[in-house]
């Protein structure tokens, strides 16, 4: 059952699981009602951002939502663009979404990240207008984010399905490059 936008305003919003030193940061649009109601990021049974997580070498082990604020310790966090609840991202308007990035950047910044992954298409957007290149899911030429590489991955909604092999592939790439970044630092010190 979906909430009426009043009803779904009076949810709480996700906490930011965020704090300095993160290797990596997802960033969605907004939070959904199924996952604010269940306090934990991509809750909807329905997406599949903690199957592919799982598969891909970032993961310690097998992961669900509730696994969401101990990836801290794996160096992930998790935040979304706009706060607000709302039930399907396209009710979220670009002019809501630009408003919000100057609160994102500084939560980004709060954070130092080493990368940010974005988990759709629209927030990168927001943040980089016109940056966007048609399935150029990846990681993206633009200027670094408060410092942080940017990365661009499908939705993993039930609604994006068809793109759903192409996560895998750059969660795949996404933990090559930090691994990569890593062991590169280790040697310079």
């Amino acid at each position: 059952m979906s909430l009426s936008s009043e009803d779904s305003e009076r949810l709480v919003t996700l906490p930011d699981l965020l704090r300095p030193g993160l290797d990596l940061v997802f960033a969605g649009i907004n939070p959904g009602e199924q996952s604010a109601r269940r306090g934990h990021y991509y809750g909807h049974p329905g997406n599949a951002f903690w199957r592919c997580l799982s598969r891909s070498p970032l993961a310690p082990r097998p992961l669900t939502p509730e696994d969401d604020a101990a990836l801290a310790e794996h160096g992930i966090g998790f935040t979304d663009v706009v706060k607000r609840v709302v039930t399907d991202s396209t009710l979220v308007t670009d002019a809501e979404l630009r408003a919000a990035v100057p609160a994102f950047r500084a939560r980004i910044a709060a954070a130092t990240p080493r990368a940010v992954c974005f988990t759709a298409v629209r927030p990168f957007e927001a943040i980089y207008p016109g940056a966007w290149h048609s399935r150029g899911w990846g990681q993206q030429a633009v200027a670094a984010l408060e410092g942080a590489e940017v990365w661009v991955m499908p939705s993993p909604s039930g609604r994006a399905a068809a793109y759903h092999p192409e996560i895998d592939r750059v969660l795949s790439t996404l933990a090559e490059s930090l691994a990569s970044t890593r062991r590169h630092a280790r040697g310079a010190a």
